[in-house]
């Protein structure tokens, strides 16, 4: 735990002094502040509703971005050789890959979480009456958890893949699916990418506490899923 605790300080370290802490803590606050430029009538029903789908595109943006960082991040530290180096001091290529995980999937969701606040006080200064945050927090929590995924989908690439190649496979992908589920409503099999498509129609969600809790459960089990893979394929990695 110790281990973990300090590498995954470091990652941080690392990303604050390149910038890429404000990138991935920075963007999802921009897609909370979208909703405050675009005019609520353009989409949704409701306040909440139109606070929800452009913070829906706002945060896939910033998803997809910081999957396409961690990408490059891991492909780069193989390439400068950090990671063979930490393995030499008998630091295990496990630990250096998930203490990247928690540094970026803490950063993304810490990012999302805030992001989602200006987007709802945005939603109440247009609202008639004091929505049900319910909803609206359903969404949020499993858009976090496809953020979470879409870490470990960079950081999967970024064990195989040279740097650029990683970065552009995750953004390109990350981007597809992630406008694939703004684009389709809610509801049926429950999909990991459920969050942001039920974030993007919060007006039509009939079951959106169930719908976000399965979203949610699904995008964790894939997460994990990927975690181990990404850890075990950097175990056999050559460095």
């Amino acid at each position: 735990m110790n281990r973990m605790r300090t590498l995954s300080w470091m990652a941080i370290h690392e990303m604050w002094i390149s910038f890429r802490l404000i990138a991935v803590l920075g963007l999802p606050l921009l897609g909370g502040l979208l909703a405050i430029v675009v005019p609520p009538d353009l989409v949704g029903v409701s306040a909440v509703g139109s606070a929800g789908f452009w913070y829906a595109v706002g945060v896939s943006v910033a998803i997809a971005a910081t999957a396409g960082l961690a990408a490059g991040t891991l492909a780069n530290e193989r390439r400068r050789g950090t990671v063979a180096w930490m393995a030499v001091r008998a630091v295990p290529r496990a630990s250096v890959f998930m203490s990247w995980f928690v540094a970026f999937g803490l950063l993304l969701g810490i990012g999302i979480a805030l992001g989602s606040i200006g987007a709802w006080l945005v939603a109440l200064s247009h609202a008639e009456a004091a929505p049900d945050p319910v909803p609206y927090a359903a969404a949020i929590g499993a858009t976090i958890g496809m953020g979470l995924l879409a870490v470990a989908v960079g950081l999967l690439a970024g064990t195989f893949l040279p740097s650029r190649p990683a970065a552009g496979v995750s953004v390109s992908v990350g981007a597809v699916v992630l406008v694939i589920a703004i684009i389709l409503a809610p509801g049926g099999v429950p999909s990991p990418i459920g969050g942001i498509g039920l974030l993007s129609h919060l007006d039509n969600a009939t079951r959106p506490l169930a719908d976000g809790l399965r979203s949610a459960g699904v995008a964790l089990a894939a997460t994990s899923i990927l975690l181990a893979l990404g850890a075990r394929g950097l175990e056999r990695t050559d460095l």
